[in-house]
């Protein structure tokens, strides 16, 4: 591929933006377009010397090859210049595999909870057993500093997401890496914007599992039934991991001034590992079983497995504390599919015991704004205190019989006995919990969003961090 001059089209997206970084970093000439470009992904482009600006013909005929984002349609002036005048186009799914992973051993990390995570987590022990590894991350790691690392070494880790790649290529974004080995974590339904049901989604984790080779590993979630018909047929080495009855087998031990310790034994290998993390909560050791189980797989020495999990300081919005006071933790979380929501509350529930828990909720995501959650979502807040829900995120863009309805969301809260409002923005949010919280007691605030949640996370740390200090004076 003689390119010198690569032009991305839909260069605002996390993943788009970080394909643009890596390829600046590996000494192409990189431009971008998009409608627009906002913080955090602007403050990296600035940083990697990327230029960028809105959509032009202009951008597509001066580049040797154009990569076009997932978000992008018919229509988009660019698109339209690459199809109309031949010019060399891939997505932004074959253009990781062109330019970064056709000769790396990749493995790749799928699944609807606790992708990003485990990535990380993978890279990290890769990392510190000297192995020089690569990674493409949905978010950023707080080790790296970022969501991406461009090593030496043969094994590229790679958050492999099920979302379609283009216009042009209706398929799941995991199946263009190719992957070598594979960590499955999960597996329930989720984009109802794209697949019908569960079964075509697991339709395409199949042939995921089909095209991993007869010596690679996969190393699955046993906590999953859905996954067992995934991988019934595979051809490579499988073993599963979980909390009990698994190849490789998790147990909690207690918390730390830190986190967690938990420990790690898979007879079939005789290891037997004595964990600790700063992560907690059962999705959290499951996520690190899963890595670690894949690299003793790898050959990883148990010592550079106990080292990295130790070491790991976790995923940017996940589980993330952002402000901590003396009677108040506030916490931020990607959380936005019922499943993850409540494991997120469960897991602050037991780790604050007695604390008064704020539910802090804004439907962002494609399929979180749909109705197909409608029943199964009241009932993962349980165990928060007061559920804060803010009205849909741009309900336009959902047809009206499928959207999510918040009022009877909040109703159904109510007739289990919560405490749940629904505000049209995040000052009123803000001012509710300013108007109600009690710092005589400890109070734990989660918020949960899969965007921006329109600048919220800064503002409430600022307020509560004022009132708390007013509180003791």
């Amino acid at each position: 591929m003689n390119y010198k001059k690569i032009h991305l089209t839909g260069i605002g997206g996390i993943a788009m933006g970080t394909l643009a970084c890596m390829l600046r970093e590996s000494g192409y000439d990189i431009t971008g377009s998009d409608s627009g470009v906002y913080p955090p992904m602007s403050d990296i482009l600035r940083d990697a010397r990327i230029e960028y600006g809105p959509f032009s013909e202009d951008n597509a005929a001066a580049a040797d090859l154009v990569i076009v984002g997932n978000a992008i349609s018919r229509g988009n002036v660019e698109a339209e210049y690459v199809l109309n005048e031949k010019k060399p186009y891939l997505s932004m799914a074959g253009a990781l595999h062109e330019f970064f992973l056709r000769d790396r051993e990749v493995i790749a990390v799928c699944g609807t909870h606790g992708k990003t995570t485990t990535t990380a987590l993978l890279a990290h022990i890769l990392t510190v057993a000297g192995l020089d590894p690569s990674c493409f991350i949905g978010g950023n790691s707080i080790n790296l500093g970022k969501n991406y690392r461009l090593g030496k070494g043969k094994y590229f880790i790679i958050e492999g997401d099920e979302y379609d790649s283009a216009f042009f290529e209706k398929v799941p974004k995991f199946i263009f890496y190719r992957p070598s080995h594979c960590i499955l974590t999960s597996l329930e339904f989720d984009h109802a914007d794209i697949y019908r049901d569960l079964d075509e989604i697991s339709l395409w984790f199949k042939r995921l599992v089909n095209i991993i080779p007869s010596k690679g590993n996969i190393v699955y979630s046993s906590a999953y039934d859905t996954l067992r018909p995934v991988i019934a047929g595979s051809r490579s080495r499988c073993a599963s991991f979980g909390s009990g009855g698994s190849d490789f087998t998790w147990h909690f031990s207690g918390y730390t001034e830190q986190g967690a310790a938990l420990s790690l034994s898979s007879p079939g290998d005789g290891a037997e590992l004595a964990l600790e993390s700063t992560l907690f909560g059962d999705f959290n050791y499951a996520n690190i079983a899963g890595a670690a189980g894949m690299a003793l797989k790898l050959g990883i020495a148990a010592e550079d497995i106990i080292e990295a999990v130790k070491t790991f300081r976790g995923v940017k919005r996940r589980q993330e504390i952002i402000y901590r006071g003396a009677n108040l933790v506030i916490y931020e979380d990607f959380a936005h599919h019922p499943t993850a929501i409540g494991y997120m509350l469960r897991t602050l529930a037991h780790r604050h015991t007695g604390s008064k828990i704020w539910a802090i909720y804004e439907p962002r995501s494609a399929t979180s704004r749909r109705n197909v959650f409608q029943n199964e979502l009241p009932g993962a807040f349980e165990p928060a205190g007061a559920v804060l829900m803010k009205t849909l995120f741009n309900p336009g863009a959902i047809p009206p019989g499928e959207r999510l309805d918040l009022d009877r969301v909040r109703a159904d809260l109510e007739t289990r006995g919560k405490d749940a409002r629904l505000f049209g923005d995040v000052d009123a949010i803000i001012r509710y919990v300013a108007d109600h919280i009690d710092f005589g007691e400890e109070n734990i605030i989660i918020i949960m969003s899969n965007g921006g949640f329109d600048g919220i996370y800064h503002e409430i740390s600022r307020v509560m961090g004022d009132l708390e200090v007013k509180s003791r004076n």
